[in-house]
């Protein structure tokens, strides 16, 4: 064999290597489940949400009630992203008395409906349950005990 036929022999062997060891690439990769998708509906959210309020706030909030706060608390939370793009929202699943305040104020401008600011955060807490039942959020966090574990580390 001349030198250039075993050249051309050479790499006519590595371009076969290559698509085999693609070929067992890609069938693995299909053969592996993927992980499903977490995706927030709004209106499995007021589902799962309105199964599970108490049947006095369920009552105060009839017409749309749940999805209405549902809708003006991604609202706010898209607010909160947009003022500041280029640092980190901390947002804090189940509400804080700075959305519920937000909430409450702006179906009230809005809607002209006014909600008590109790049953704005059960609806808000009851969304934190939704997000850890779709794997969204992990699971609660204690500070104490957070905060405790940052003083170890410092020392």
């Amino acid at each position: 064999m001349s030198g250039p036929s075993v050249v051309v022999l050479a790499a006519l062997l590595t371009a076969i290597l290559l698509v085999v060891v693609g070929a067992l690439v890609w069938q693995e990769a299909r053969r592996r489940p993927s992980p499903a998708e977490k995706a927030y509906v709004i209106d499995e959210a007021v589902r799962f949400i309105s199964s599970r309020l108490p049947d006095e706030v369920r009552g105060r909030l009839r017409g749309g009630g749940v999805k209405r706060v549902i809708e003006w608390e991604v609202f706010y939370l898209q607010g909160l992203a947009q003022k500041s793009r280029r640092q980190p929202v901390e947002t804090v699943a189940g509400g804080s008395d700075a959305s519920i305040d937000y909430i409450v104020d702006r179906i009230a401008v809005v809607n002209g409906v006014t909600y008590d600011r109790g049953d704005v955060g059960e609806v808000l807490r009851l969304e934190a349950e939704y997000l850890m039942s779709i794997g969204a959020v992990g699971e609660p966090v204690d500070l104490a005990i957070d905060q405790s574990e940052e003083g170890k580390d410092e020392a």
